[in-house]
């Protein structure tokens, strides 16, 4: 039995190894020269809420069976009503040239144009005890004086990998 394990073991080890995969990654990048607003006591600010945005997936016609992690970053506003607009792939560090794999640089602005949100808010508040009370950061919740939707400029980075012709689509998603 010790032996049928041992080898059952190792067969396990070996497909794990033999496994094939792709992988798309995303993450949130702060865009270079972005101003920040510093927040009065009495406001809160509500990020925009993705609603189901699928990461892109990699194109139809994608034949290497092998491709090293490559980032395509891009960039993009999402409106007062949460419509994703102007999205443009960025030469930013860590990000690769979008003329290296312009299949996949095609495949990232085709799916983020697609990405819907509900609004970023900014939320007042009579005071800052009523918002330390009401915020419960899922919105402008309470006794809010004004709740104002806001455009914001979002960025963020996608990853593709091919290992052994397969692919994965997997996404991830930082703050930085």
């Amino acid at each position: 039995m010790r032996g049928f394990l041992a080898v059952a073991s190792f067969a396990c080890l070996l497909a794990a190894c033999a496994t094939r995969t792709a992988a798309v990654d995303q993450r949130l990048i702060l865009p270079e020269g972005s101003a920040r607003y510093e927040l009065a006591d009495h406001q809160a600010f509500v990020f925009p809420v993705p609603a189901g945005n699928a990461a892109p997936g990699f194109p139809g016609a994608f034949e290497p069976r092998e491709l090293p992690p490559t980032t395509l970053c891009a960039s993009f506003v999402v409106d007062v009503t949460g419509v994703v607009r102007h999205v443009r792939l960025l030469r930013d560090p860590g990000c690769a040239d979008p003329g290296v794999q312009p299949q996949l640089g095609a495949t990232v602005v085709a799916a983020v144009s697609e990405w819907h949100y509900q609004p970023a808010m900014f939320c007042t508040y009579p005071d800052a005890d009523t918002r330390n009370r009401d915020w419960n950061g899922n919105g402008c919740a309470g006794a809010v004086e004004e709740a104002m939707p806001v455009a914001v400029t979002l960025a963020y980075a996608f990853t593709f990998e091919v290992r052994n012709g397969r692919q994965r689509v997997g996404a991830a998603r930082r703050a930085d």
